[in-house]
């Protein structure tokens, strides 16, 4: 009788099988995976940038086609400040519309106290979609929140959920007074509108491809009322910062005050501000070789 085969000793040993990664291979595995994780992440963020931006710039040149509709009707670009019936006095009150020069109502009050209402704006007839004024990167700041209510500086809603617009119409140059200063500031250029585009022809202009337009909250400073008689400024960052982030001083604040820009010749562009800023947080107006805030009296 023939004996039963068997497989030879060598040939068991020589495959040997694996049920598992060892630790040292699982721990090359995860190390691999957080290198490539930590390549893609940036690209990705950068990705989301270009495509807010992108955004804004789009909103922007549908803007500039509603300024160039009201200029061509009314024969100059609108004007900083107009009048609103209060329903609750039935008296006329003069509001500011450099933050609300299009987009939708605001919200109750005290926002719909400060700004005006939707159809009462410059640009209202001319916007077909109101959606243009909001901004991608538009995600809060205190501004007023804390006045009249009380403070709370969880509560930070966006400029589109308070005022119904993200975006400023360059008719004012705004911003705090310095008291260190002697005298505080060039009170002809900053707290006038003599110099700024409010009601002038569009041949006013001297340069369009640089006067800016329309900007957002990062380009320049802005004043948060604390009580009725009293304000303190205060300096925002919405894109290149994530959060709902403001400064009290923004000297050393991340250098991030980026804001994209509508000029008067109808292009858009992204431009960063933190040098001007940075450097002179009062009255960063003062022209490059980029903008113009302003033009001196004519």
């Amino acid at each position: 009788m023939k004996p039963p085969s068997r497989t030879p000793r060598w040939r068991k040993d020589s495959s040997p099988k694996r049920t598992a990664f060892t630790l040292l291979e699982l721990l090359v595995v995860i190390a691999i995976i957080g290198v490539l994780v930590s390549l893609l992440l940036p690209s990705l963020s950068r990705v989301k940038i270009r495509a807010r931006d992108a955004q804004c710039l789009s909103n922007y040149k549908q803007i500039g086609l509603s300024f160039k509709y009201f200029v061509d009707e009314h024969g100059s670009f609108p004007p900083n400040r107009v009048r609103e019936l209060d329903p609750t006095s039935q008296t006329w009150i003069v509001k500011s519309v450099t933050a609300t020069i299009g987009g939708v109502n605001p919200a109750p009050f005290p926002y719909n106290a400060q700004y005006c209402q939707a159809t009462n704006r410059p640009l209202f007839s001319y916007q077909g979609n109101p959606r243009i004024f909001q901004c991608p990167m538009d995600k809060g700041h205190r501004g007023d929140i804390d006045w009249p209510l009380p403070t709370n500086f969880s509560v930070k809603p966006s400029a589109w959920e308070q005022a119904g617009c993200s975006y400023r119409y360059n008719a004012r140059l705004e911003g705090p007074r310095d008291p260190s200063r002697s005298p505080p500031l060039p009170p002809l250029t900053l707290l006038s509108n003599s110099g700024t585009i409010a009601r002038k022809l569009e041949s006013w202009v001297i340069q369009p491809e640089r006067y800016i337009l329309m900007h957002e909250p990062p380009a320049a400073p802005l004043s948060k009322r604390i009580s009725l008689t009293r304000a303190i400024p205060f300096w925002t960052q919405w894109h290149r910062n994530r959060g709902r982030i403001d400064f009290r001083d923004p000297t050393i604040a991340p250098t991030m005050f980026v804001s994209p820009i509508l000029f008067v010749d109808g292009h858009a562009a992204v431009h960063d501000f933190s040098q001007s800023v940075m450097r002179d947080p009062y009255y960063p107006y003062e022209e490059t070789k980029d903008w113009i805030w302003y033009q001196p009296r004519q």
